[in-house]
């Protein structure tokens, strides 16, 4: 029996208790043994643990933040700010934020955020800096309904539940997010035994496979991943095939597309691990012609779960980690041309970045770099007691240990930025007990169990 059972039942009569949460979202609170529990976050602090507004409890549930998994709210609110955001910076510890260089010196990060126009981090805390010549433009982010979204079959051949798409059944979810260059697209995967999910992108309709239109098809199966050309007048081709041995041994993973239309290419990365790229040799190029994204299910119900998609337009400008061979200690700094530099950053500004070589010293245009690596010598920070994992809209997190959560502010300490202060409506989700939610591969719980709760 789950460990919250008697409270809920006790409680279930009484009337709802007042939120404090000032935008009032609903959200989800998931525990350690797969049980969840829908509501209202009141509160939180070290001394009191979690207190969650239950619909059916009649003042706030008190809960151990030992217990805690995660919690997920149903909306959060992208923080304002003023920039455009050229760069993406990917910490060892695992916080990723976007912004825009200020300066690296004396081993110092300098760098314009939404949370800071300054904020400072040791070099040693920096894994990777990503450039984008254009900006990171997001397109979507989700799912938090079914809007906008079309289906074929039935209104609930797919449904919307808690953050995640459900496949009630075989059926397609299609919608046209207006892709005109390159782009990525990114999505959470759960599944429950065999399953086979084609997405069509660049696709011209967005309720139907069309097969006198071109996309392109990648085909997700268990343990097995391909990708197809399907041009108007001359049917489908495949551009090739691969295997994800992981995909056995595990039930859930993070997928990411990245389209470039420059070289006609499609990469797939999986867990953030690059897998394979696909190259178009047609002599046309990048063939697609529309704008949207259609999944595919073919599977029995309740078998696949889509949660935390991203869409954003892409420059292209990337090398996978595995074509890097650097050694560990050196930093690596990728050029638009395909070149690479090793050596040290010793500096970097807003239009330059400084590397020192075996050979010579080099004054590089920022301009010219699409993202720098830094030597990894240094181990990931481990998590400590009390930390937990915040995650924004537009794919950023940062860990810190939670001080105070309440209607107004949430407050806490990192180790590689200082003191923090969010609004909470700006949080998407919150993961407690670092070290304990990453359970081992086969210890992952089945998805069927995921899809039980707490009404």
């Amino acid at each position: 029996m789950r460990f919250f059972a008697a409270i809920l039942l006790a409680a279930f009569l009484a009337p709802r208790a007042p939120a404090l949460d000032a935008a009032g979202r609903t959200g989800i609170l998931q525990f350690l043994d797969n049980s969840s529990l829908h509501g209202v976050l009141s509160q939180i602090d070290e001394t009191n643990g979690l207190k969650w507004a239950y619909p059916g409890a009649k003042t706030p549930l008190q809960f151990s933040l030992s217990n805690v998994a995660s919690l997920r709210f149903e909306k959060a609110e992208p923080a304002p700010h003023a920039f455009t955001a050229a760069c993406r910076f990917h910490f060892r510890n695992g916080d990723e934020l976007i912004g825009n260089i200020r300066e690296i010196k004396e081993e110092k990060l300098h760098f314009q955020s939404w949370f800071g126009d300054n904020v400072e981090a040791s070099i040693d805390s920096l894994s990777a800096i990503m450039f984008s010549s254009k900006g990171y433009n997001l397109l979507y982010e989700g799912p938090t309904s079914l809007d906008g979204w079309r289906t074929t079959r039935s209104p609930k051949s797919w449904e919307y539940k808690d953050g995640a798409f459900i496949a009630n059944g075989a059926d397609q979810l299609g919608r046209d997010f207006a892709l005109s260059g390159s782009a990525t697209l990114e999505f959470d995967l759960s599944w429950n035994g065999a399953f086979s999910l084609m997405i069509a992108l660049y696709a011209q309709n967005i309720d139907r496979f069309d097969y006198t239109t071109s996309a392109y098809l990648v085909y997700l199966g268990t343990g097995a991943i391909s990708v197809q050309r399907v041009q108007a007048g001359a049917g489908a081709i495949m551009l090739g095939q691969t295997q994800v041995p992981e995909m056995l041994r595990r039930n859930r993973m993070h997928f990411e597309i990245r389209c470039n239309k420059e070289d006609a290419t499609i990469s797939l990365f999986a867990d953030g691990k690059f897998i394979q790229r696909w190259k178009d040799n047609n002599p046309g190029g990048f063939i697609a012609k529309g704008g949207g994204i259609l999944f595919f299910s073919q599977v029995e119900p309740r078998s696949l779960k889509l949660s935390n998609i991203r869409v954003a337009e892409w420059d292209g400008r990337y090398e996978p980690d595995a074509q890097t061979n650097a050694p560990p200690n050196m930093d690596v700094v990728f050029l638009a041309n395909r070149d690479k530099v090793f050596g040290k950053v010793t500096a970097l500004e807003e239009t330059r970045a400084t590397v020192e070589t075996k050979q010579t010293r080099l004054d590089i245009p920022l301009a010219r770099v699409t993202q720098i690596r830094f030597a990894n010598e240094s181990s990931l920070t481990n998590s400590a007691p009390g930390e937990v994992r915040a995650s924004f809209p537009g794919g950023e997190r940062v860990v810190f240990k939670l001080e105070k959560w309440d209607g107004k502010e949430v407050k806490g300490t990192s180790k590689t930025f200082g003191a923090l202060a969010f609004d909470p409506k700006n949080i998407r989700e919150v993961q407690f007990n670092l070290s304990r939610t990453l359970a081992p591969v086969e210890q992952e719980p089945k998805m069927d169990l995921e899809f039980l709760e707490a009404e």
